[in-house]
């Protein structure tokens, strides 16, 4: 079975991991969180640097998800939110608390170590540039300090006007007061940006510490692959990522425009108002909040044909099989286009459907005429808050 596992706590970056029965969240997913044997090793997994590295537990998201327009689910950008969050048992088996294509997101907590040894940095740099009319100890701002030593490069080459002119530069009150609260006040904005940088994951390094970067680093940039590959086999990697709604939106309206023939006979058709707003947003009680104790007993198509309800059984994920085999039928035995079929049913789900799903989505439609109300703003407006 695969589930996806979020890393960096972006909705952008919901990765696939293979899962067998016997696994447990302790053995398989938090395995790949170690430093030692799993991809910790080889890419960043937290949100910044102000975490640390290995999440303190695992959370499935309970919010029911998107239906697509050919019956497959993909994640809300409410997912992450707390009231849809559950926590899981690290010691049970994966198949016993997740369904398929499940959301897990890992906990994260603060590192205050990396936390007070960046803003100790950050005060050190503030305090160097103070304005020299009130710092207790004048003209030890960094760029006094590099002028000193060009200083003396340019005076041991011969150029003794420009190191009498760094000398005349590095003078204690050489600028006037108003310049140096300026130089201050600018100097207080650049380290509120670089802040805001490493907070917001713009910049997401290993971490503050030099000999662990290297570290880290050091076996991405010998390039490994055999340990590489071991980890990935190890750990349950496929390599595929799980699309938000926008990018499965225009990814799916350019299919069925290129499908039609292009933008004249789409609309003419109809195909391109089909596939502006394609799906529709779950309700609660549907989705990935089907009790898990109802896989083998429940009817996924027998409960939309009486309650227009989508819930989640074995016999809807037969279905899903059987279709992306049939998709697979029409590649001709090639394996560029069975692997390209594959990973687009991995990150969309499905773009042609039989008419059983297709029957599915025509059914649920019926009692949600609204189209999906997310957006990719929404989502950015979400991850900046």
């Amino acid at each position: 079975m695969e589930v996806y596992i979020r890393f960096n706590d972006d909705c952008e970056s919901d990765y696939t991991f293979q899962v067998e029965k016997g696994d447990t969240l302790k053995t398989k997913i938090l395995r790949i969180f170690d430093e030692n044997e799993g991809l910790s090793r080889f890419m960043v997994l937290k949100p910044s640097i102000f975490y640390k590295d290995t999440p303190v537990g695992l959370y499935k998201s309970m919010h029911p998800g998107f239906l697509t327009e050919n019956g497959c689910l993909i994640f809300h950008y409410d997912a992450d939110k707390k009231e849809y969050l559950k926590e899981l048992d690290v010691k049970n088996e994966i198949m016993d608390q997740l369904w398929p294509g499940q959301l897990v997101l890992p906990k994260w907590e603060l590192n205050m170590t990396a936390i007070l040894t960046y803003a100790l940095i950050m005060l050190a740099w503030l305090y160097t540039d103070l304005p020299d009319a009130i710092s207790p100890t004048p003209g030890i701002c960094l760029t006094n300090q590099v002028s000193k030593r060009l200083l003396k490069v340019a005076d041991s080459l011969g150029y003794h006007a420009i190191a009498a002119k760094l000398n005349e530069e590095i003078q204690v009150n050489s600028a006037g007061l108003i310049a140096q609260w300026l130089f201050f006040t600018l100097h207080i904005l650049k380290v509120t940006v670089i802040t805001l940088v490493f907070y917001t994951g713009l910049a997401n390094p290993v971490a503050l510490n030099p000999w662990k970067f290297y570290r880290t680093r050091k076996v991405v940039v010998d390039k490994d692959s055999n340990q590489l590959k071991d980890t990935l086999r190890k750990i349950g990697w496929v390599g595929a990522k799980k699309a938000t709604y926008d990018d499965y939106r225009d990814t799916y309206y350019n299919y069925e425009i290129e499908k039609a023939g292009g933008l004249v006979p789409a609309y003419k058709s109809g195909a391109m108002q089909a596939a502006a707003n394609p799906g529709l947003a779950l309700l609660p009680g549907e989705g990935f909040q089907t009790p898990l104790d109802a896989r083998f007993t429940g009817s996924t198509f027998k409960t939309m044909e009486e309650s227009r309800k989508f819930v989640l059984s074995e016999e809807y994920f037969v279905q899903l099989e059987k279709d992306l085999k049939a998709n697979i039928g029409k590649c001709d035995g090639e394996v560029p286009k069975i692997n390209s079929e594959i990973r687009r049913f991995r990150r969309y789900g499905l773009f042609e459907c039989g008419p059983e799903l297709a029957k599915l989505v025509a059914l649920r439609k019926e009692v949600a005429p609204e189209p999906p109300s997310a957006s990719a703003a929404d989502a950015k407006e979400k991850k900046a808050q």
